[in-house]
């Protein structure tokens, strides 16, 4: 919940208004681009409206992760610096990007993870911070409204699962909302700690989060140093979002965030978001305006549908785009980009490169082309870019799918879009295997078996296959991968199976045989004596002589059965069940059971 200040003199806006325009660090305007129209502010919908404020440089702390407003300050959560340290700060910053002072964190094992508090919410009224820690902890802060000091008060065990990452309150219901990346958001009481409600969302990474008072709504960080709504009550988009563009925090990593009542911005609430870059910095951005719907995150799609049963090496299309593939290239702000590398052969031939792994590639053996996917590999380091290849593929009628490929992974960390998704519009994918992240390095791997069709995508008609990665350095130099021998196939209808339920003395059993050829006939076998084996037409029978054969005609869904009723008094007594399908001359599974 934050302090709403309504109650304002004129003089008293004016004059913090100068304040923040004449002492912003790096020389930028506070004010962004506001410009005033008939007393009315026509900045929209994630314009910038103040910062960009280095918050690593006066701290000498650069690895600050959550940044929350209260008691008008800016308060930063900071493990310290890599040269010197860990030392778990809270460091407290005016509106105008200059550092007060620091506080210590509450840390232990159980809730740091390396990292200690992430995302905050504060309760000005209550002068209580609530910190996010690992492994669902959060550190209760008290401030002291007199000297203005922030002490540890309590810890609060929630039952959210892994990383309080992002954090909110909701200041109506007072439940608390968190999220940790792609991972489930949970709705909690912070008294109890008890999850109240979990919904899935993997389409937002969240790191921030905050609480917009006027809309009832959350805002979130997403990647790329984007912000994207969500309803409260679903906790899906509601279409509202934004990106920073490069302005402010910029194409840096995504950090923590908080909404509030901003008197720089008449517009309404105002997003202030933490960059994790070169410096850290936060900068703030108008939550108002009606935006639009968030921009595909793959751009480029495949034009036309192939069906989905496939073997595709990369080969016969020797460097030229098929129709039914679409390439993607993208920096980090998800425009296309020259220093991204997603090539079969179109951007040059497969295993060039500088790198260790240079030689080591998918295509070995199989031809002269593969999927090849990272920085540009004659191109130079530190410059993230992400790289996707889809496919469109039609399933209709050929029922579930399995996916094999071979891959050599050239050094890829984990990042929240490495891996294989499916999708049926193009917009909302579903990961279907991956990351990259923990396989073998420089090796010839086969990934067999992926199922794509139970992931929550229907693939029975037309839908898209993604393989996706991103990183940071040139491809097959410590970074990328490359993929061939990709196989999409149908799973394999069952066998011929048999079974018998109940087998209870003095009951009726029934005897059922399933995946038969149809309208055929099969066979249903049974003896007293033992489990054989012995020879028949089709293959070894386990049952021992004397046996008893019956013959049962199949139905048009390949089904036999017979129903047989268990003597009474046999409980204990021995039986051994087998049978065969004349239609494929195979045989059924043996059973070997007792009467019970």
């Amino acid at each position: 919940m934050k302090r709403f200040t309504s109650i304002l003199s004129l003089v008293a806006i004016l004059g913090l208004c100068t304040n923040g325009i004449a002492q912003q660090v790096n020389d930028v305007d506070p004010g962004g681009n506001l410009t005033t129209v008939n007393n009315n502010s026509s900045r929209a919908l994630g314009d910038l409206v103040s910062g960009p404020f280095d918050v690593e440089t006066a701290v000498y702390d650069n690895r600050c992760l959550g940044v929350e407003e209260a008691w008008g300050s800016l308060w930063i959560t900071g493990r310290g610096h890599t040269t010197v340290g860990d030392n778990y700060m809270i460091h407290e910053y005016d509106m105008t990007g200059n550092w007060i002072t620091s506080y210590p964190q509450n840390v232990s094992a159980a809730n740091t993870g390396g990292w200690g508090g992430r995302d905050m919410e504060a309760d000005d009224a209550a002068n209580t911070l609530w910190v996010g820690n690992d492994t669902g902890y959060v550190e209760v802060m008290s401030y002291d409204p007199v000297t203005g000091a922030l002490s540890y008060s309590n810890t609060v065990i929630t039952a959210v699962s892994g990383t309080v990452r992002a954090l909110c309150q909701n200041p109506t219901s007072g439940n608390f909302f968190t999220k940790s990346f792609t991972g489930d958001v949970f709705e909690f009481d912070m008294t109890t700690g008890a999850v109240v409600n979990a919904w899935v969302n993997a389409q937002v990474s969240a790191y921030g989060f905050g609480w917009d008072y006027v809309n009832g709504t959350i805002w979130s960080t997403d990647v790329q140093c984007s912000a994207t709504e969500l309803d409260p009550a679903t906790a899906q988009g509601t279409g509202r979002f934004f990106t920073t563009g490069g302005v402010g925090i910029g194409a840096t990593a995504q950090g923590g965030a908080d909404v509030y009542n901003d008197p720089l911005n008449p517009n309404g609430p105002t997003m202030v978001m933490l960059g994790q870059g070169a410096p850290d910095s936060v900068a703030s951005y108008d939550t108002s305006g009606s935006g639009g719907p968030p921009p595909a995150v793959w751009p480029n799609l495949p034009t036309t549908f192939i069906p989905a049963a496939h073997a595709e090496n990369f080969d016969s299309h020797a460097g030229v785009v098929p129709s039914h593939m679409g390439i993607n290239e993208l920096d980090a702000f998800g425009l296309p980009t020259a220093s991204a590398w997603c090539n079969i052969g179109q951007r040059g031939p497969c295993g060039q490169g500088t790198g260790t792994y240079v030689g080591v590639w998918a295509g070995s053996g199989s031809g002269a082309y593969c999927l090849e996917m990272g920085g540009d590999p004659l191109g130079p380091t530190g410059i993230q870019v992400r790289n996707g290849l889809i496919m469109g593929l039609d399933g209709s009628g050929a029922g579930d799918l399995l996916l094999d490929f071979g891959i050599v992974n050239h050094g890829e960390e984990n990042h929240p879009w490495d891996g294989v998704w499916v999708s049926s519009d193009g917009l909302a994918w579903n990961q279907v295997y991956g990351p990259w992240f923990g396989m073998a390095v420089g090796a010839w791997i086969n990934v067999a078996g992926v199922d794509i069709s139970n992931s929550g995508v229907d693939t029975n008609g037309q839908f898209y296959l993604l393989f996706a990665q991103e990183d940071n350095f040139p491809m097959a130099n410590l970074d990328g991968i490359q993929i061939d021998d990709i196989s999409i196939a149908p799973v394999a209808p069952p066998g011929p199976t048999l079974s018998v339920n109940p087998l209870i003395a003095g009951q009726a059993s029934v005897v059922s045989l399933d995946n038969c050829t149809p309208n055929n006939l099969a066979y249903f076998v049974y003896s007293l004596a033992g489990g054989g084996p012995i020879n028949t037409p089709f293959g070894p029978g386990y049952v021992s002589s004397p046996y008893k054969v019956i013959p049962l005609p199949t139905d048009a869904n390949g089904h036999a059965g017979v129903t047989k009723n268990v003597p009474a008094g046999t409980t204990g007594l021995n039986i051994w069940f087998h049978g065969a399908d004349r239609g494929s001359q195979t045989m059924l599974n043996p059973l070997a059971m007792t009467i019970g």
